[in-house]
């Protein structure tokens, strides 16, 4: 009956549609935590008001990479930011559904892509978060249209199909910059899976890597013009300060690691605080070369702590336990929609591993997400780019053992 349900030409668009309107009505009618992030506001703000992707005119301008800034933008266009960002992002959340499909049908079956869809279709997280003002929506459609077309890159020999899939490499990375290790990981990836099919692997390496260059080397050299390095974003160095310093841990992960800042701060002996004071650099450049010179140290003083804590902070990624905490009906609730694919995930990934060579890819970007986690951290949240591999294992998983 499933296989049926996939073939149908209407269920795929129902879905989808089904998939924006529950998030719309959810953003309209749940919690209020739309403001989640309201730093990505101040920035679209001052773009639509003709002062770049700065957070106010002339400071700030490497802050955050320039992809959700400018949906935000958009949205404040439209006169009503709110439910701008509303559409906007059930518009995004729709449509990873719809690549989820694409991707399921491609690595397993028609069948598979629809069940993993209808799970990203009525994913109680991604239903209650998908409409509020943060970057999680358009992550996921952009790291799951760069995903599809890098396995369509894989199988094809078009120039402009290899071209776009670096393009997209390049939009992942402008969405979220702790992306950019993947970048590299998926260009070694075509070349590698096309040698392994005993293809021609340069010309297309090649070209993926001119269509990620064609959006990255602009924007590194605008902000190189602007701040005096040649960065994708000037806030790495305050991360990894945050997320390597003695108290992070009395905070983190039961609570969000902005709740560490405050008390991190304070601990700073009083002259290394005078002296940051003493950088005033309105990019943040120099300030951010403190911190990460000081998260260094701390990393270089502790080589056994960090090694644990990077350890738990990927577990703590990948957990079913909620970070932060959240209330125990919301930790119920997203427990009992997580841990399905806790569980079924990896076993779809081993019945499949005479796949891997395709399916490393995906692989890889789980990897890259490890790492960045166990050098920074990662709450729940910032999984949720994940999630639509994780229900795509679990339903080859399911439909291979039941494939009516």
């Amino acid at each position: 009956m499933l296989a049926r349900a996939a073939a149908s030409r209407l269920t795929l668009p129902l879905l989808c549609l089904a998939a924006f309107l529950l998030r719309v009505i959810s953003a309209y009618l749940g919690p209020d935590h739309f403001w989640s992030y309201t730093a990505y506001y101040f920035m679209a703000n001052t773009l639509v008001h003709g002062g770049g992707y700065c957070m106010e005119p002339g400071r700030l301008c490497a802050f955050f990479p320039p992809v959700y800034p400018t949906v935000v933008a958009a949205a404040i266009l439209t006169g009503n930011v709110k439910t701008g960002v509303m559409l906007l992002g059930a518009l995004a959340g729709a449509g990873t559904v719809w690549m989820t499909w694409r991707i399921g049908a491609l690595l397993f079956s028609p069948a598979a892509g629809l069940l993993a869809a209808i799970y990203a279709a009525l994913y109680p997280y991604y239903v209650w978060h998908d409409g509020v003002l943060q970057e999680n929506a358009t992550l996921a459609f952009v790291v799951a249209l760069t995903v599809w077309l890098l396995l369509r890159a894989n199988q094809s020999n078009s120039r402009l199909l290899w071209i776009g899939s670096g393009i997209a490499l390049a939009l992942t990375v402008l969405t979220k910059a702790n992306l950019a290790a993947y970048v590299p990981l998926a260009i070694l990836w075509i070349a590698f899976a096309a040698r392994s099919a005993g293809k021609q692997w340069l010309r297309p390496t090649l070209y993926v890597t001119l269509g990620a260059l064609l959006l990255l080397v602009p924007w590194v050299i605008r902000t190189w013009r602007l701040t005096g390095a040649p960065i994708l974003y000037s806030n790495g160095g305050f991360s990894l300060w945050t997320s390597n310093h003695r108290l992070t841990f009395d905070y983190f992960p039961q609570q969000s690691i902005d709740a560490a800042q405050e008390e991190e701060w304070l601990d700073v002996p009083p002259a290394d605080r005078h002296a940051f004071y003493e950088l005033h650099d309105p990019q943040f450049i120099h300030e951010t070369r403190w911190f990460w010179d000081r998260g260094m140290a701390f990393i270089r003083a502790n080589p056994m702590l960090t090694a644990r804590r990077a350890v738990y902070k990927v577990w703590i990624a990948f957990s079913p336990i909620f970070s932060p905490e959240h209330g125990v009906a919301f930790e119920a609730v997203y427990l009992a929609s997580y841990l399905p694919l806790f569980v079924l995930a990896p076993i779809g990934m081993w019945r499949s591993r005479s796949q891997w060579r395709v399916q490393s890819c995906i692989y890889l970007l789980i990897a890259s997400f490890a790492v960045s986690c166990a050098i920074f951290w990662g709450h729940t949240s910032h999984r949720m780019y994940l999630e639509p591999y994780l229900m795509i294992f679990a339903a080859g998983a399911l439909t291979e053992r039941f494939p009516g």
